[in-house]
């Protein structure tokens, strides 16, 4: 993969020790080191899909930064914007497995990324650049990346660059649900897409349907909005249509993070090809398949060679149906 980014991230990667088997950890439990956040899951999964990709963020002058450093440029994700500084650490988390589900506990209170301010950003908008990815959990870290979400996305749209904001509303972040949500506002008007869970949304939005989520994102600015329904897929609203778009087949979980950062990469996918919403959310549903089907935070997201066909499927299924 070569070439200026097509689609840019900026947000916070901890170093992730993810268990060998399931249950809650105990003595003599035993752990993989790998790297795990959100934003940069996404820009993994695409550039194993060949789009060229660039991450913004702040990391520690410690080992578990050369360790975050050193996955991503194998992964040719482009981290020449990463800073580093001194006397914060990079962030860590712990994982364990229940049944498939995933418990999170995170440290990471006081890390580098926490650092991150507006003039990490570029101070002009590069011309390859067509979408901005960022999450809500970066709003979470502070004051200072929050404003860091906010200008970028102001900038980014300004720009007419097409901007996704996935809310990753995670509640140990936040001192409650009102907190988020206001955070999430000043960001959503600014949104091409808004993407979510229908648990979050409904917790952020203090709603009970994922039609109520995605009306209340819209009503806070987002243009669409994409709201993840388990095992019905996605509910895709845009251009004043609502549609389900349901999943190929229903997957076997293994581990169930990731998924909704490789939903957030098929549909970015599907925006960069100039696809319809429902191709794009059938590529999100797709890649979310992966993550599905093995552990860590996006491990399993596949080569292009591996998946052209059902990428291909995904807007051929959508062209039959006469879906414009």
């Amino acid at each position: 993969m070569t070439g200026p980014p097509a689609v840019l991230t900026i947000g916070e990667t901890m170093a992730l020790l993810d268990p060998f088997e399931d249950g809650a950890p105990r003595s003599g439990s035993t752990f993989r080191l790998r790297i795990g956040g959100a934003e940069t899951n996404v820009a993994i999964t695409l550039a194993r899909l060949e789009v060229p990709v660039a991450w913004i963020s702040v990391l520690g002058t410690d080992p578990l930064g050369d360790m975050v450093l050193d996955t991503l440029t194998a992964e040719q994700v482009d981290v020449r914007a990463v800073r580093r500084v001194a006397g914060a650490p990079t962030g860590i988390f712990l994982k364990w497995r229940e049944g498939g589900e995933s418990t999170l506990h995170y440290y990471r209170r006081g890390s580098a990324a926490t650092h991150l301010r507006v003039s990490d950003l570029p101070t002009v908008w590069s011309e390859s650049t067509r979408v901005l990815h960022l999450t809500g959990i970066t709003c979470a870290l502070g004051e200072s990346p929050r404003a860091v979400v906010v200008e970028a996305i102001r900038r980014a749209a300004a720009a007419g660059v097409t901007t996704t904001f996935d809310l990753n509303y995670r509640a140990a972040l936040w001192a409650d649900p009102a907190a988020a949500e206001a955070a999430f506002c000043e960001v959503l008007p600014h949104a091409t897409w808004c993407l979510c869970s229908v648990d979050e949304g409904c917790v952020v939005f203090g709603v009970q349907s994922a039609a109520e989520v995605a009306a209340a994102a819209q009503a806070a600015g987002a243009r669409s909005a994409a709201v993840r329904v388990g095992r019905d897929g996605v509910l895709v609203v845009t251009d004043g249509r609502a549609r389900q778009v349901a999943p190929a087949r229903i997957e076997d979980v293994v581990d169930d993070v990731g998924a909704g950062d490789a939903f957030a990469a098929g549909l970015i996918w599907g925006l960069l090809h100039g696809w319809p919403a429902d191709a794009c959310a059938r590529a999100g549903n797709m890649l979310a398949a992966h993550a599905l089907r093995g552990t860590g935070d996006w491990e399993t997201a596949p080569r292009l060679a591996e998946v052209r066909d059902e990428l291909d499927a995904c807007r051929t299924m959508v062209r039959e149906s006469g879906v414009a």
